[in-house]
């Protein structure tokens, strides 16, 4: 039997994307407690963001018909006949969500079989015991562990990967490594033979802070993403930070890597604190904004965001490796309150002692 297309009411996808919204849980945890795939839930929550505003767009005229039109039906439910409604229910059936239909079947039934229940419903048997599985906890653990070997060299290739896994336990292939790290989004730092020339016209970006001095606040901010590992899933950290005082000017948590989460934190930090004259990123294609310069980092330079790539390893082993991460809000607090006493009370050898808040106030 030709598997049906499972189907999702508005209400329910609205409900599944407030979830994912509010950050409060992993991806791998809302696929668990909604039975619904990861990358639907993605998906609902982009379109959630994208279509919230026209919410408020709607006009007094189109509330009313709808209310009319929802009076209106309810008058015509009254008016069907019993009969007419158990008449038209199978014809219903294969239009009703599967949840909803899931529910509708009854087990304990000893007059109808379940197996002529899901014909009736248009549900396969299998559909009907099958559980959606949560993340992994192997590969929870695994990326736990890739995470660590990388920050202590970045250097390492699936194959070393495997390798030092192995060591440590994890039976794991090169090809499952690969995976993984393309999921926690780690690309291994090596010198690349330059077999491809870039085409001059769509290389928009070059590398502009070489042999630049940095020496004064918003004159170069750097941006980047990391991947943050938690019992049950992941989250990723972004982070915007002023090169000369290695003050975080802008800083934000997602279950999902969106191009226009990364716009809107690069814009809320730009309202908050001031424009920058050069933002480098190696997303760099990713922004568009009048009368400040766009840096992106060199082909096979390891060390051309390093302010930033440095900060990570110090948010990772001073905080984050030190606590058991279990929920979004969790991590959400302990980065607010690493971030915090970074910005405030932490000083640096390279500022003379200084916090990075003092230096960038002091010249901004």
């Amino acid at each position: 039997m030709k598997r049906s297309r499972r189907v999702f009411s508005g209400e329910f996808k609205a409900k599944v994307a407030l979830e994912a919204v509010k950050e409060g849980k992993t991806i791998s945890e809302l696929a668990q407690i909604f039975q619904v795939h990861p990358n639907l839930i993605i998906s609902w929550k982009k379109e959630f963001l994208a279509k919230a505003e026209k919410v408020f767009e709607k006009g007094k005229d189109e509330a009313n018909q709808i209310k009319k039109l929802e009076q209106k039906k309810a008058e015509l439910i009254q008016q069907i006949g019993q009969l007419t409604v158990d008449n038209n229910w199978l014809k219903k059936a294969s239009m009703t969500p599967l949840p909803i239909r899931k529910s509708m079947i009854n087990k304990q039934d000893g007059a109808m079989s379940i197996c002529r229940q899901c014909s009736l419903l248009n549900i396969s048997r299998s559909t009907l015991y099958y559980t959606p599985s949560g993340g992994n906890d192997k590969d929870l653990q695994v990326m736990k562990e890739l995470d660590f070997l990388y920050m202590e060299d970045p250097t390492r290739g699936t194959r070393r990967m495997s390798e030092e896994l192995k060591k440590s336990g994890y039976q794991v292939g090169r090809c499952h490594v690969r995976r993984l790290m393309q999921i926690m989004r780690i690309k291994t730092v090596y010198c690349r033979p330059r077999t491809t020339v870039i085409d001059p016209a769509r290389y928009k970006y070059p590398y502009l802070l070489r042999n630049l001095t940095i020496d004064r606040p918003n004159q170069v901010w750097s941006l980047d993403i990391s991947y943050i590992p938690m019992r049950r899933g992941f989250m990723y950290l972004l982070a915007i930070m002023d090169v000369c005082s290695r003050f975080i000017v802008g800083r934000s948590l997602s279950n999902t890597m969106e191009a226009e989460w990364v716009v809107n934190v690069l814009q809320t930090a730009i309202c908050t604190q001031c424009k920058p004259e050069i933002i480098n990123s190696n997303q760099g294609s990713q922004f568009t904004l009048e009368t400040v310069r766009i840096s992106m980092d060199g082909k096979g330079r390891a060390i051309d965001n390093v302010f930033i790539e440095r900060f990570w390893r110090t948010i990772k082993y001073d905080k984050l490796y030190l606590l058991e991460l279990v929920t979004g809000e969790q991590v959400r607090q302990a980065c607010e309150e690493f971030i915090s006493y970074y910005n405030y009370k932490r000083g640096h050898s390279s500022l003379e002692d200084k916090t990075p808040e003092n230096v960038y106030k002091s010249a901004a």
